[in-house]
């Protein structure tokens, strides 16, 4: 998954404390990719949704990092062997 480069161009508010509507998507998008990069939790735990390829797992029940290998939804450690 990746994200567009920040609407520069666009006025960051709307004058006063809320985000043009730009922004909140972008914003929002940003958050999507970012809050699963500390994500963890059991093998029974692991994640249905927001799924993207390299998307990373921190398994807590194998004790390491695992990636998504495709949309199967295949989950992969560092040596790409299925887990």
């Amino acid at each position: 998954m990746s994200i567009d480069q920040p609407p520069f161009n666009d006025v960051t508010t709307d004058g006063g404390a809320v985000f043009n509507h730009g922004w909140q998507i972008w914003l929002t998008k940003l958050h999507n990719v970012v809050s699963p990069l500390n994500d963890s939790g059991a093998t029974a735990d692991r994640p249905t949704k927001s799924l993207w390829v390299g998307r990373p797992y921190f398994d807590t029940d194998l004790g390491y990092m695992i990636w998504l290998k495709d949309n199967t939804p295949t989950w992969v450690n560092g040596a790409g062997t299925g887990v």
